[in-house]
């Protein structure tokens, strides 16, 4: 396919958004399927490229320009928002950002072009996001590292063709320091668990890890060496950024939805919309949107330094997107309720935009410790 341009880009994602992938929503939800048909299309359009350098293989575009396109998307489908953006910020960029030359020669093309599906394996049982609590360990051997431990609600599970492996990493001369093996599924050693059945954004496949014994060769030490918990918390900081764009989407579309029956039901004589409480509560949930994305939009450039900031803007949006999620559900009563329209459905989504990503209480804490 030509190389379009971002806006091209973008209006395309609009149309087919509004169209082909509001029908297939539902479908993803119902059935736990992976949302592979708008993946493909997303990838085959340029979507994945938009964030990254043209001498990366990447278009040139902007922090905003993807955010922008994740916050479409969201507007309608968030298991297909979900799936995309952890592709981009936990697939792509651990590559992007810290790999080798020779590394992001071996994986980048295939993890742009979307042949390739990438996936974070971060998170333990007994560990969560506290990195000096992991146990999943990694032995410097003669023939590579040899991998043991589990990782547990990895997103983009069972479809990733590489995972990005936080481990803790034992040298021969006995150091130890955190790092990130790229591991590939055929890997002897390597099982992924069954699929999670989840509230909400149901069509991103979550399951767990587990590496018994696996090596993985010297060349996929993720930048030839370990790189360290700061570059760790760097890739998972990035991620608020989607997952608050994502979060928005919600909230935008949910919004949409619940106008559009308000504007045709009837309640005491006068349309619902027409009934100054409702204005009132549905006037909150507008600004409300909009205050956040006012918090998203100020992020001009990804800057590791604004982690704080970063924190406030997830808080801020995810919350909005359940509020508002549920201020529609009410106003819209008993049909929002059914399971024939979205709203519900958006209800489920907005959950666990404040739960992945790390939780509310988590950027309620980070910001704390840095200001108070």
């Amino acid at each position: 396919m030509a190389i379009r341009s971002i806006t091209d880009i973008s209006e395309s994602v609009y149309r087919y958004t509004a169209s082909e992938l509001s029908e297939k929503a539902k479908e993803y939800d119902e059935t736990d399927s992976f949302p592979r048909e708008p993946f493909d299309y997303f990838a085959d359009l340029g979507v994945l490229r938009i964030p990254f350098s043209r001498e990366q293989g990447g278009l040139g575009g902007s922090l905003q320009d993807i955010l922008s396109v994740i916050r479409t998307v969201s507007t309608t489908c968030s298991s297909t928002a979900s799936v995309l953006l952890t592709h981009l910020s936990f697939g792509i960029m651990p590559v992007y950002l810290y790999g080798t030359e020779d590394q992001k020669r071996r994986f980048l093309p295939d993890l742009l072009n979307g042949s390739k599906i990438g996936a974070y394996a971060f998170n333990e049982l007994d560990s969560g996001s506290d990195l000096s609590l992991i146990e999943t360990s990694a032995v410097e051997t003669d023939e590579g590292w040899v991998l043991n431990g589990s990782k547990h609600y990895i997103s983009n599970a069972g479809e990733a063709s590489v995972y990005s492996v936080v481990s803790r990493m034992q040298y021969r001369n006995g150091e130890q320091e955190v790092g990130i093996l790229l591991v590939h599924p055929e890997m002897k050693g390597l099982s992924v668990g069954q699929q999670e059945e989840k509230m909400g954004i149901r069509g991103m496949p979550v399951a767990s890890l587990s590496f018994d014994r696996v090596v993985v060769s010297h060349e996929n030490v993720l930048g030839g060496q370990a790189v360290g918990e700061s570059a760790c918390y760097v890739i998972k900081t990035l991620n608020k950024l989607y997952v608050a764009a994502q979060a928005i989407g919600i909230a935008e579309g949910v919004l949409k939805k619940a106008l559009s029956y308000m504007q045709k039901d009837r309640q005491f004589g006068k349309r619902l919309i027409d009934l100054p409480n409702n204005q009132y509560r549905m006037a909150d949930a507008y600004t409300e949107m909009n205050a956040a994305k006012a918090l998203l939009d100020k992020v001009e450039a990804f800057d590791p330094e604004s982690s704080d900031y970063y924190c406030m803007v997830k808080l801020k949006a995810t919350s909005v997107a359940v509020d508002t999620a549920k201020t529609a559900l009410q106003l819209t009563g008993g049909y929002g309720f059914m399971r024939n329209n979205s709203i519900e459905r958006f209800v489920r989504d907005a959950e666990l935009t404040h739960i992945y990503g790390g939780g509310s209480d988590t950027q309620r804490a980070m910001i704390a410790r840095n200001w108070l």
